[in-house]
């Protein structure tokens, strides 16, 4: 997004993601984890992804 003049500053609209770009970025940053780690990435359920933070934090606690 950067490409197209989006830097984050203060008033800027952050620029609309196709599905595809999504993805793309999805599956290159699964690439990088998987080499640099050696592990498989295993894709979590993201149904409910505050109840999971919540209770991780509650455990932590």
């Amino acid at each position: 997004m950067i490409a197209h003049g989006f830097q984050g500053k203060e008033g800027q609209q952050m620029p609309e993601m196709p599905d595809a770009f999504v993805q793309e970025i999805t599956d290159r940053y699964v690439e990088l984890y998987e080499k640099v780690t050696g592990l498989k990435f295993i894709k979590d359920d993201t149904v409910d992804v505050l109840h999971r933070i919540e209770q991780r934090i509650v455990a932590a606690l």
